[in-house]
């Protein structure tokens, strides 16, 4: 059952809705996106952002400052959220996203890889590039803890638009990341429930099915164009030569993608995670190159932003599965 569907919001459709028409009863496979956030305009995002990247930018400063104990008490505040019925969870909600033993394992794997200490990762979007086992589902759930107290603002203003009963007092909602503090604080505010349990409104705009900063992408737009410009000016074996009759000479052509993965990554027994951390090592402008090009591509037309009929027809999906 959908939101609107439970709410009795008759004659709506997701394109009417500011929020997303997500499930009553399943997660949907759709994740809070923190770029979507960040290059979109009015103040809920600009603070949003703010909050996110202090979240950031206080735990890597504290793993760099050698007060490992500090930060894990920070990551152990990052609980599994259940209330904006977002990820892969089967049947209830289940929130199996992020735990903090979880976020404290992938920090560890961080700093024993040295990457902190080498600036290889120096903003979120680099989780996701560079880290195993971060990606989409961890980053949304990480992402909805910092924004709880947000969340929950948003979604009183959506529920007094559209005549959703919230509690008459305040409800301990879980914790949220506090600008001020640069810790974690208890929230409590009016809330929209369903079935007994608090229920987050999520602004369609920041959902998405997969994140452009990916290694994947990494690797398809920026790293492996710098490996076959290497392979040409180093003339190395990887480079193909073929004899072409109208100009009677023999031409060079660079390696293909799928030769770069089998010579550079499988063969070297390297995940792409590994490869793409020992390439960045070598050439660091690479990554600074890549985020450039996907800040662009999140405000241009070939986003990860998805239409309104994109959201229903996903949704609707889930919904009879």
């Amino acid at each position: 059952m959908k939101f609107s569907e439970y709410f009795e919001l008759e004659d709506v459709t997701q394109s009417d809705l500011d929020f997303l028409d997500g499930l009553i009863d399943k997660d949907v496979p759709l994740y809070i996106d923190p770029s979507q956030i960040e290059v979109q305009e009015g103040e809920w995002f600009k603070e949003s952002t703010r909050i996110i990247n202090s979240f950031f930018e206080r735990v890597f400063t504290l793993y760099r400052a050698g007060e490992k104990e500090k930060a894990e008490a920070l990551l152990i505040n990052a609980h599994e959220p259940n209330e904006t019925k977002l990820g892969v969870s089967q049947g209830n909600p289940q929130g199996k996203g992020t735990s903090p033993q979880k976020l404290i394992e992938i920090f560890n794997h961080i700093t024993d890889q040295g990457l902190l200490r080498d600036d290889l990762i120096n903003d979120y979007s680099d989780l996701t590039i560079y880290v195993k086992d971060f990606a989409e589902d961890r980053m949304s759930d990480l992402v909805t803890n910092l924004l709880r107290e947000k969340l929950a603002e948003y979604t009183i203003k959506q529920s007094n638009i559209y005549g959703l009963e919230l509690t008459e007092e305040p409800i301990d909602m879980g914790v949220a990341w506090d600008l001020e503090a640069l810790n974690w604080k208890q929230v409590s505010q009016r809330a929209l429930m369903e079935n007994g349990s608090p229920l987050l409104l999520v602004p369609k705009s920041i959902v998405v099915q997969k994140y452009l900063y990916t290694v994947e992408e990494y690797l398809t737009t920026v790293v492996f164009s710098w490996r076959k410009n290497y392979h040409m000016d180093k003339d190395t074996e990887l480079v193909r030569k073929k004899y072409v009759k109208v100009h009677k000479k023999i031409i060079p052509y660079p390696p293909s993608n799928e030769v770069l993965i089998e010579k550079e990554i499988t063969d070297k027994n390297l995940t792409r995670k590994e490869y793409a951390i020992k390439i960045s090592k070598e050439n660091s402008a690479l990554i600074d190159q890549f985020r450039r090009a996907i800040n662009h591509t999140l405000r241009g037309t070939r986003s990860n932003r998805l239409s309104d009929e994109e959201l229903t027809q996903i949704v609707e999906k889930r919904s009879k599965e």
